[in-house]
């Protein structure tokens, strides 16, 4: 017999965002700023520690700004 094409499934996702937060040289701890606008620093280990023997999905991002020359109309 084929496999049913329905699939009816509950996901539930916990999930840990530290935003604007600098990474230490040696990858041991997060510096960032909180919602009073006090700088907090963190252990990776102690962020990651939730999520201790469990499957994860991990994932990282570079963000960078860059200021542009807005171009001058020609009138």
């Amino acid at each position: 017999m084929a496999k049913s094409k329905l699939n009816f499934m509950r996901t539930t996702t916990d999930k840990l965002t530290v935003k604007s937060g600098v990474l230490s040289e040696d990858c041991l701890t997060i510096t960032y700023t909180d919602e009073n606008d006090v700088e907090q620093e963190v252990k990776v280990c102690d962020l990651l520690a939730a999520f201790k023997n469990q499957v994860i999905d991990f994932s990282i991002a570079l963000k960078s700004d860059e200021e542009l020359e807005v171009p001058e109309s020609e009138e």
